[in-house]
């Protein structure tokens, strides 16, 4: 990510500060909870030259779901 790229909350609107994902968990908690939000994350890690296997290491760990689990539906969102 360049110093110039801002960052915007997909529910609110609001300009982010990095961590961009610790605003979503704290404002929209309901929000971050859902599976949907792993493609956004999934796409950020990757975009910031995270390795495809820690990007989902690290999906699953914050999330308590199994690397399979996280892979999968990565897979049929088209996201993978």
């Amino acid at each position: 990510m360049t110093e110039e790229e801002s960052r915007f909350c997909p529910y609110c609107g609001v300009k982010l500060k990095h961590p961009y994902w610790v605003h979503v968990q704290e404002k929209h908690s309901e929000k971050y909870a859902q599976k949907e939000t792993w493609i956004k994350l999934y796409e950020d890690y990757r975009k910031l030259g995270m390795d495809q296997d820690i990007s989902l290491t690290v999906i699953s760990e914050l999330f308590n779901a199994t690397i399979e689990e996280v892979k999968s539906f990565l897979k049929n969102a088209n996201a993978f």
